[in-house]
């Protein structure tokens, strides 16, 4: 289950940086950022040593990909999305490294908290860029998404705290 959902991540996040980097002109970071995000989802074909060192060097070029295509005048939007998108991929990539063989109750777990976690992350990126000016949404929505990330928020809380608060 993570490893499908790792791979997913790492596909989107291969396609958002595409849509980053293409409208600047960066054809070729855009080309190998998807090529290596393609990668990064086939990885587990790959030897040891690359499907160790693949995640993290991924997680790298995604990160300076990114900043490269905002300072270039890209979208901040697909920026937030693949940093999102690359954290998860890695992290799922960690989880998977040191429990391979983990129990289906415990990976649909580690998907939900990870899954509220990477919702609050993106909505709070995505907020920063609405503040800006650069990202609007009509009332309903915004207030739909304001409810939703309260409710996130709070399960993500209760759930972090010990037992008897």
């Amino acid at each position: 289950m993570i490893s499908w959902a790792k791979r997913a991540a790492s596909a989107l996040s291969g396609g958002f940086l595409m849509a980053l980097l293409f409208p600047v002109g960066s054809y070729w970071g855009g080309a190998a950022g998807a090529a290596l995000n393609l990668a990064l989802s086939m990885a587990e074909k790959f030897p040891y040593f690359l499907r160790r060192f693949l995640p993290p060097l991924v997680l790298l070029i995604n990160t300076v990909l990114s900043a490269y295509g905002v300072l270039t005048g890209g979208l901040v939007t697909w920026a937030v999305l693949v940093a999102g998108l690359s954290l998860f991929s890695w992290n799922a990539g960690l989880f998977e490294q040191r429990w391979p063989q983990a129990p289906l109750p415990v990976q649909y777990r580690y998907l939900r908290r990870i899954g509220g976690i990477l919702t609050l992350g993106l909505g709070a990126g995505l907020s920063a860029v609405g503040w800006q000016g650069n990202f609007s949404l009509p009332f309903f929505l915004a207030f739909l998404s304001m409810l939703a990330g309260g409710v996130l928020l709070l399960r993500l809380v209760s759930q972090t705290l010990p037992k008897g608060w």
